[in-house]
């Protein structure tokens, strides 16, 4: 299954294809750093309209107590008792 292409990747292939035609040594990186430029030139897609996404954060393990952990993953809740000695 292929991904499909990023509005980012289409423009910079968009810059590549007219450097690599006026110019037989245009390289890849060049349109990378021109299309840098050109950024405003680029179409947004309709889903992202302007707004960021918000990105999801990821905890480890290590970050959440052991009963956030357990009911995360469905676990069954158990109590543990301290013992005095």
């Amino acid at each position: 299954m292929t991904r499909k292409l990023s509005d980012w990747n289409i423009f910079v292939k968009k810059i590549y294809a007219e450097g690599k035609a006026k110019d037989s040594n245009y390289e890849f990186k060049q349109a990378l750093e021109d299309a840098s430029k050109r950024k405003s030139e680029m179409k947004h897609s309709s889903s992202a309209s302007g707004v960021k996404k918000a990105k999801t954060a990821r905890k480890s393990r290590k970050g959440r107590s052991r009963h956030a952990s357990m009911a995360m993953t469905g676990g069954k809740r158990t109590r543990r008792r301290h013992h005095r000695r």
